[in-house]
């Protein structure tokens, strides 16, 4: 492995130990205690480690969908006092916990900490950049339209592809209100999943959760990446019994600002599809329909002539133009060069470079007679 490669996993390391340490000192929440760590791979013991506590009980996971629903609603309880502490608990900007070296607490952005082979859009940003979630949207939208614009040159689904990511963009306004973030960012759980969830005492009347596990990319996140229903909360029932037992849980516990976390969980299922859309393109397909069906409020789906008209008569006509002139000079060079030759997986830059590389295989005016292959050509050298 290369060391920038080391490097991240350290960085995870580290800020799973600081973030736990937090939570055990600085709140009721029950985790693990650490006893020992070293973020980096030494001679004695090859790969970074940490050693802790051995919490009683079984993942939540295991016995959720065999509990009545009295049972339920006592863990619900629990996981919903949890939410609400990690709630209070605020930070001046998005990131993960480090440890500085005289010892005080910061947030470094959490790009740090990934892998260096991963180029996606979401890890290069420099997320404690952006002090509410809809500027920290906006950029990674325009860098995502920027990545389509660079890739796939003269690909014949360019277009629709980036009407999709302009739909997305255009939706960040309407989904991402400023200021529910002016009070900064809550701590969030990495993976706040039922399998992370230990509980013990699981046949009496009264389970109980003994610890939170697994805080690897935990940190301070935006109040609208937090405000998520837990993932083991799936149907109507449960979130009826969820919706019922947090609002009364907010009653006795002032939230900051009287911004009630209720509220904000019961409304947040347009941003749920748009971070599931965003953030993991392989649910793409099948989250896509259901975002564009919440926006639209019709099942049925009619994003294709949305997007065509769009393209055709709309504010992504000068865009569509475009595409069809990378199209028509893609095409051209595959006739001149030989497809073999002309990748339909090449970048702006690479295409660029095969052609000026290549140039004297054109004649001057271009082989269809229009000089689209000039080395200066617009829609080459953009």
């Amino acid at each position: 492995m290369s060391d920038d490669h080391d490097s991240a996993i350290s960085k995870r390391i580290e800020s799973e130990v600081v973030t736990m340490k937090y939570v055990e000192t600085r709140t009721t929440i029950p985790v693990p205690h650490v006893s020992h760590h070293n973020a980096r791979a030494e001679e004695d013991v090859r790969s970074p480690y940490i050693l802790m506590s051995k919490v009683d009980g079984v993942p939540l996971s295991s016995v959720w969908d065999d509990m009545d629903d009295d049972r339920r609603r006592i863990v619900i309880q629990q996981v919903i006092d949890i939410l609400l502490e990690l709630w209070s608990h605020r930070f001046d900007k998005k990131g993960a916990l480090f440890d500085e070296s005289d010892g005080s607490l910061c947030v470094h952005s959490s790009s740090l900490f990934v892998d260096p082979e991963d180029t996606g859009t979401r890890h290069r940003l420099l997320t404690t950049s952006y002090s509410h979630a809809a500027d920290y949207w906006l950029a990674y939208a325009n860098a995502q339209l920027l990545d389509i614009d660079e890739s796939n040159f003269g690909s014949d689904t360019k277009p629709y592809i980036h009407s999709q990511a302009w739909f997305m963009r255009s939706l960040i306004p309407a989904l991402f209100d400023p200021s529910i973030d002016i009070h900064g960012c809550p701590l969030s759980p990495g993976d706040f999943h039922s399998q992370n969830i230990m509980i013990t005492d699981i046949i009496s009347s009264h389970p109980r959760i003994t610890a939170i596990i697994d805080w690897e990319f935990s940190g301070p996140d935006f109040a609208s990446s937090f405000v998520q229903y837990p993932l083991f909360i799936r149907n109507v029932r449960d979130r009826v019994m969820f919706d019922e037992l947090i609002l009364e849980a907010e009653r006795k516990h002032n939230p900051v600002d009287d911004l009630r976390l209720s509220r904000l969980i019961s409304d947040s299922y347009g941003i749920y599809l748009f971070h599931q859309a965003m953030y993991f393109p392989g649910m793409y397909s099948l989250v896509y329909p259901l975002l564009f069906a919440y926006v639209f409020g019709d099942n049925e789906d009619f994003s294709a002539d949305y997007y065509w008209a769009l393209m055709e008569n709309g504010i992504l006509k000068r865009d569509q133009k475009r595409f069809e002139q990378e199209r028509e000079v893609w095409l051209e060079a595959c006739q001149v060069l030989g497809e073999e030759v002309v990748d339909v997986n090449m970048t702006r830059t690479e295409f660029r470079d095969l052609v000026l590389k290549s140039q004297e295989k054109f004649d001057n005016e271009g082989s269809n007679g229009r000089g689209l292959f000039r080395g200066t050509h617009p829609t080459v050298n953009r």
